[in-house]
């Protein structure tokens, strides 16, 4: 059967090339490299990984001064991207976005990838993960990280079933598939009928629960009273704006990757409408980052300038990535040159993607070297003394005790950073390989 002849009724969205033919730029031989190259990615960390088991966290730089860095940072940076997935595919399906619907198979695909990247990273920054399932058997509900991990764990099974419901016609029509024996029995319109409808079901829970995954994120830094860098109401919005910004990048450049030069004008104007809300998102991030910086400054108080030296002066080098590079792509993304070529789509999605790294990075740099005890002394003419912290460390040498830490990543933790990576592209290249998530031009 040829993919032209097919009836319309596969054009609808959940039931696009029922036949799971994939675009004809999309070869066996890219695919499998790319796969080979993400096993060798997540092998490489894992054993990254089972070094730090034997040792212990003290391979990595992070010390009492510094207790959460790339790990947390990475961990935070795949969170937003799955959230701005799910927030993409359900907003297609809610509020009928005509042009994006050959891409909610591709949103939901990056979400559901993201999240597992997301959920394996945090593992590593437990250090003991054998006791894991004490936060199942003895939650402390008054913890944020509590319900952290229930959102990304029921985040999960929301973004995989979004991914099933739309692929069940294609499992129909070839026979195969996992869990769809049900489908045996009725005929394909059947199917895709019943994959349309539970797209839009799960795109209902979907959109709160990439909200709510996002917030209660935000919520394990803002409710750290003695982190002045976090400890605002400003940080979930402003998380979930990058989501959407960095999430629908990710979708774009999927799609981007999936279309191929060949077939990029047949999508030009759903690419135009996903850039432009990738720009529209940034607006609204900046506009939080002028704000907090704002409040942050109006009073001048000792802990503003101290916090003002490290964005500006002992880390402005990462702080200017964070916030130029962003900022470049959202106008880039406004400007019709921005969005009119693959390249330049692809070049604005890649500076996105390492701002908002550097966006991740930079919640920890600021936070962890304002330490927050200190002592005043006012006979002495000291107003504020910070207390001297112990790295739980002893050497020659070393200094046992410090008031700031230059934390950069070791080689450790460098290794088992890309195991997130590893697994969003052994994901996302393998259901390329296996099904179409583009529809074939009929």
């Amino acid at each position: 059967m040829r993919v032209d002849s097919q009836p319309a009724a596969f054009s609808n969205i959940g039931a696009v090339n029922p036949l799971g033919l994939r675009p004809k730029n999309l070869t066996e031989k890219p695919l499998n490299k790319v796969i080979g190259i993400s096993i060798i990615a997540i092998l490489i960390s894992l054993s990254a990984w089972g070094y730090q088991l034997s040792q212990g966290l003290i391979v990595t730089n992070m010390r009492n001064p510094f207790s959460w860095g790339l790990y947390i940072a990475t961990f935070a940076f795949f969170v937003g991207i799955a959230a701005g997935g799910l927030i993409v595919s359900s907003s297609v399906y809610l509020f009928d976005l005509e042009k994006l619907k050959p891409f909610t198979r591709i949103a939901s695909l990056s979400a559901f990838a993201s999240v597992l990247a997301a959920g394996a990273m945090i593992l590593p920054d437990m250090g003991r993960i054998d006791r894991i399932l004490n936060i199942f058997f003895h939650p402390n509900f008054r913890s944020p990280l509590v319900w952290d991990v229930m959102v990304i764990s029921a985040y999960m099974v929301v973004t995989f079933l979004s991914v099933y419901v739309q692929l069940l016609p294609d499992w129909k029509s070839e026979g195969r598939g996992f869990f769809n024996g049900w489908t045996k029995s009725r005929s394909l319109e059947e199917v895709q009928k019943f994959s349309k409808k539970w797209s839009k079901r799960i795109s209902l829970i979907g959109l709160p629960f990439a909200i709510l995954l996002h917030t209660v994120t935000a919520l394990i830094f803002a409710t750290q009273a003695s982190r002045g860098w976090w400890n605002t109401a400003i940080l979930p919005p402003d998380f979930i704006a990058v989501a959407i910004a960095s999430g629908t990048a990710l979708v774009m450049l999927i799609g981007l990757l999936v279309a191929g030069k060949e077939r990029f004008t047949e999508y030009n104007d759903a690419f135009k409408i996903l850039a432009s809300i990738v720009a529209g998102a940034l607006v609204v991030h900046f506009f939080f980052v002028f704000v907090d910086l704002v409040i942050h400054g109006w009073w001048g108080k000792q802990e503003a300038h101290e916090l003002f030296s490290l964005l500006f002066g002992r880390y402005s080098l990462v702080y200017a990535t964070e916030l130029l590079l962003p900022g470049f792509t959202m106008f880039y993304f406004f400007s019709a040159r921005g969005k009119r070529s693959y390249q330049s789509l692809i070049f604005g999605s890649v500076l996105l993607f390492s701002g908002v790294f550097a966006h991740r990075m930079m919640l920890m740099f600021p936070a962890f070297n304002a330490i927050p005890l200190t002592l005043s002394l006012p006979a002495a003419g000291i107003e504020s003394w910070a207390y001297p912290i112990s790295v739980g460390q002893l050497r020659d040498g070393m200094p046992s005790f410090v008031t700031s830490w230059s934390y950069v990543p070791s080689l450790v933790e460098g290794l088992l950073a890309i195991l997130p990576f590893g697994i969003v592209t052994f994901v996302v290249s393998l259901a390329l390989k296996l099904y179409a998530f583009l529809p074939e031009k009929h």
